[in-house]
């Protein structure tokens, strides 16, 4: 006779349906992915010049409705005109770009999502010069930009990109709270006073110096001149209720539900086990 087994199979866990996003109340769909610094930048900017338009002509279209004389509703049709030519050959030229309308996008809710960041830091030759005496220099960290040139402190990923900027924003405030601090002590009017904000101002100072010497460590950040260049992001546009339900109906059909991915990424281990009053640890388109 054969025993049952005393304990029940694990159940598997749900793929993650990886072009799919819920971020706060709305769930967007996975455009394009880009892994290129240069094209990155230009994107952003194509996509903002191409959305200030569509706004500039939904603004036309409106105050068209609401024309009091016949004079008035006819200047404005020419400019909306004029703007919508202009605009639909930018598009064309966006389309061949990037793979993509970006009148299909561009008056929609999106957003991009970093998956790949680097930290810069400009360099001089003399400091380039004593940097090459560290056993540990890499060459290749020198980055030329024009005439000058960049340092390259770290490469951060996935996860750790909210927790870095986190931590940024936490030594940020100290270093604010110490300059008015220091402004404080030195018009204290009373003596109670300034020794109050003295101690105050050093409590601070202490936890500014250890979060500082932890962002050296992790991120290799020793400077408040930095350069954070993208060089990977996911593109991402709200679908409409109807999208979503055509979308999974058609995904089922194929194959089971995977979940849907969430918006806030896990930090890694290091990150989770930081101190609370430190900074924590923390279709593809190419050029």
């Amino acid at each position: 006779m054969t025993t049952a087994p005393t304990t029940a199979p694990a159940a598997s866990t749900p793929a993650v349906d990886t072009n799919l996003l819920r971020h706060e109340d709305k769930v967007f769909f996975k455009y394009v992915t880009i892994n290129n610094a240069e094209t990155m930048q230009r994107f952003s900017n194509d996509l903002r010049v191409m959305t200030a338009q569509a706004q500039r002509i939904m603004g036309i279209a409106q105050r068209i409705q609401s024309a009091l004389t016949g004079n008035e509703k006819e200047a404005l049709t020419r400019a909306r005109d004029a703007e919508l030519l202009d605009f639909n050959q930018k598009d064309a030229l966006f389309e061949k770009v990037y793979g993509f309308k970006a009148d299909h996008v561009s008056i929609r809710p999106n957003l991009i999502q970093n998956t790949s960041i680097r930290l810069l830091t400009p360099v001089n030759d003399e400091q380039i010069a004593t940097l090459r005496k560290d056993p540990n220099f890499k060459e290749s960290d020198i980055i030329a930009r024009g005439n000058s040139k960049v340092l390259q402190l770290s490469v951060i990923t996935g996860g750790e990109i909210p927790v870095l900027e986190r931590n940024i924003q936490i030594v940020q405030a100290q270093q604010n709270a110490v300059i008015q601090l220091t402004a404080a002590e030195q018009s204290a009017k009373t003596e109670d006073e300034k020794k109050r904000v003295k101690e105050e101002l050093a409590k601070v100072k202490q936890t500014l110096t250890t979060n500082a010497e932890h962002m050296g460590k992790t991120y290799g950040i020793v400077t408040n001149n930095l350069i954070v260049e993208v060089l990977e992001g996911v593109f991402w546009v709200a679908m409409s209720e109807e999208e979503l339900k055509n979308y999974l109906q058609k995904r089922d059909q194929a194959k089971p539900a995977p979940a849907v991915a969430t918006s806030a990424p896990t930090p890694s281990k290091a990150a989770a086990a930081a101190p609370a009053a430190a900074p924590a640890a923390s279709k593809e388109k190419k050029a």
